[in-house]
């Protein structure tokens, strides 16, 4: 990833991303204080339901649903 984010840079003559967008670096940024541990959560949700997929729990299904939406308003909110 390092890398295309190099070649992302190098074909915008810029050092850093979005730098001529700050106002949605910032957005962003403030998001993934709120999606990063739900992004987090989800990886763990996801590793408990394929552990058992013919007798998925009810309760892990449902928490992974809630981070989905949780995740999606986060990005819908900042575009």
């Amino acid at each position: 990833m390092q890398a295309d984010i190099q070649t992302v840079l190098s074909l915008s003559h810029r050092n850093e991303l979005m730098s001529d967008l700050q106002w949605i670096a910032e957005s962003i940024a403030l998001r993934n204080i709120y999606t990063d541990p739900l992004n987090l959560l989800q990886v763990e949700l996801l590793h408990r339901f394929r552990e058992n997929p013919d007798h998925p729990n009810p309760d892990v299904e449902q928490a992974l649903m809630i981070t989905i939406t949780g995740i999606a308003a986060g990005m819908r909110n900042t575009g």
